[in-house]
């Protein structure tokens, strides 16, 4: 299968770099050639990256492939969306003419590019959750569902974040690779997990907190055991009134100040649920949560599901990458 891996001026091509690695893992470790990288320059054969440096592509857009992965670029207003959209006008352009048959796959704010071509009307399609209110209403042929964070409706596949590319690739390896070959590669190259995080943590995730005193909080509560953290010890910390802090919470988030609290430390158990094997009692503890059943109690309440379904949902299993090469 050979994949463009699509850079634009302004783009944030980590991603990219990181998806040609694991493409390379997958092949060595499957020992044949699955899945062809090549780097493609949009509009010409040098790149100019924002802030950073000059790519030289190996080809141009025109270069026929089966699928394209496209990165995201930084956007936090509607002015810097289309701002990006009126630069990328020749980009967009040739993602309206490609194909039908051809295969898009966009992730953070790329997905505004395959939207402004027309590639997801009438699909269903996800981007970054905070810039729902700048992509539905221009955008109002796709089928948006901001409360997944990856979906794929027929050729397209679309995800959240600017580590999306992850949750990209998990959806195309899926359906092409044996499972033991995925969780080798993932362990291999320590690849992050996509961010599949239930929706309910949303308002406590530090990157999508616009508020520079809620950002504060969300670091302090994180070192304060569960059973100590409480709306006066935060108010202290952040040396405000009890009831400023409710306010400010409330109006940032639209829930109560204490249910916020303790979905901070709620959301850190959901970590550790993922990122070890360790059991529930020695998360809880670690925590400092009352015992293992307020942990449980409490985590079924807010998520719906039971720790060992969230597990079996949100996390990822590994095995040895580099034993299966010996």
């Amino acid at each position: 299968m050979r994949i463009g891996l699509l850079v634009y001026s302004g783009c944030m091509p980590a991603g990219l770099f990181a998806a040609s690695d694991i493409f390379r893992a997958v092949n060595r470790r499957m020992g044949k050639p699955v899945f062809e990288p090549i780097w493609i320059g949009a509009g010409n054969e040098r790149v100019n990256l924002s802030g950073g440096p000059t790519l030289e592509m190996d080809y141009s857009l025109h270069e026929p492939c089966d699928a394209y992965l496209i990165p995201g670029f930084w956007a936090e207003t509607d002015v810097d969306i289309d701002r990006m959209l009126a630069r990328q006008s020749l980009l967009i352009d040739w993602l309206r003419q490609a194909p039908k048959r051809t295969a898009f796959w966009a992730y953070c704010m790329g997905v505004a590019l395959v939207a402004a071509a027309g590639k997801i009307d009438h699909c269903e399609a996800t981007a970054t959750w905070w810039l729902e209110q700048s992509l539905r209403k221009p955008f109002a042929a796709v089928g948006w569902n901001f409360q997944q964070p990856v979906i794929e409706d027929r050729q397209a596949i679309t995800a959240a974040g600017a580590n999306g590319y992850w949750a990209v690739l998990s959806k195309l390896l899926i359906t092409r690779i044996p499972t033991e070959v995925i969780r080798d590669v993932e362990q291999a190259l320590l690849v992050p997990r996509a961010n599949t995080a239930h929706p309910v943590f949303r308002s406590v995730e530090m990157m999508d907190q616009t508020e520079p005193q809620l950002q504060r909080l969300i670091a302090y509560a994180q070192t304060v055991p569960a059973s100590d953290l409480k709306l006066t010890v935060a108010a202290k910390y952040l040396s405000v009134s009890l009831r400023t802090l409710s306010r400010r919470i409330n109006q940032h988030t639209q829930i109560s100040a204490g249910e916020w609290l303790r979905l901070i430390k709620l959301r850190q158990a959901a970590n550790a649920l993922l990122s070890s094997t360790a059991s529930v009692k020695t998360i809880g503890a670690e925590m400092g949560f009352t015992d293992e059943a307020s942990l449980m109690r409490a985590f079924k309440k807010v998520t719906g599901m039971t720790t060992s379904q969230y597990r079996q949902q949100y996390g990822h299993s590994v095995t040895s990458f580099v034993a299966s090469l010996k």
